[in-house]
């Protein structure tokens, strides 16, 4: 079978990162970015109408197998790169509204097992794209002094997910309405 791979995925994670760097570079200055130097350290909470915009390079991690029929056909995702932007918005009180979004093309294989054998075949379907979008209501708690480069968030919120095939590997795109919980934290790096 020839393994012919869908380059749309590609054009879109590019877009992504230029899009991303473009707005990150094209943002107007918040208040709290008018500062004089080290004053935003002794805020306990970003002001309101701060605006945040981060990109994130990480990897799509399969934690199961897309699908399979007992121990004789196994679908499965491979591990690739992915890419994201999310825009905070934060309103005050401790109280912001993330946009992110993301992409990553993983290969998507089939594994054939024969029972009488117990010899494997792979066979390689393609690539696919995994594309998602959420909005999230984040509350970060009120640190002051050194502690305040530690900025941890808690959220909750909606998005949507789209997985999609090439159109002769026998699969079916499928996009999913998602729930999102949050718990991290960022480090501040710069207070300007």
């Amino acid at each position: 079978m020839q393994n012919t791979r869908r380059t749309g995925g590609s054009r879109a994670a590019g877009l992504l990162v230029a899009l991303v760097l473009g707005a990150g570079l094209g943002l107007p200055r918040s208040a709290a970015a008018q500062e004089e130097p080290g004053e935003a350290w002794q805020r306990e909470t970003p002001t309101p109408a701060d605006v945040e915009l981060t990109g994130y390079v990480g990897a799509i991690l399969p934690m199961s197998m897309l699908g399979s029929q007992g121990d004789t056909l196994q679908a499965e995702l491979s591990t690739r790169p992915a890419f994201a932007a999310e825009l905070d918005l934060w309103l005050g009180g401790g109280f912001g509204i993330a946009f992110a979004g993301g992409i990553a093309s993983p290969d998507l294989t089939l594994t054939r097992a024969d029972i009488d054998t117990g010899q494997q075949t792979v066979e390689e379907l393609g690539g696919a794209d995994y594309l998602h979008g959420e909005a999230v209501l984040r509350w970060r708690p009120e640190l002051t002094g050194s502690a305040a480069v530690l900025l941890p968030y808690f959220g909750a919120g909606a998005g949507v997910r789209r997985l999609s095939f090439e159109d002769d590997s026998g699969f079916e795109d499928t996009t999913d309405v998602v729930l999102v919980l949050n718990l991290g934290a960022q480090v501040r790096v710069s207070d300007g």
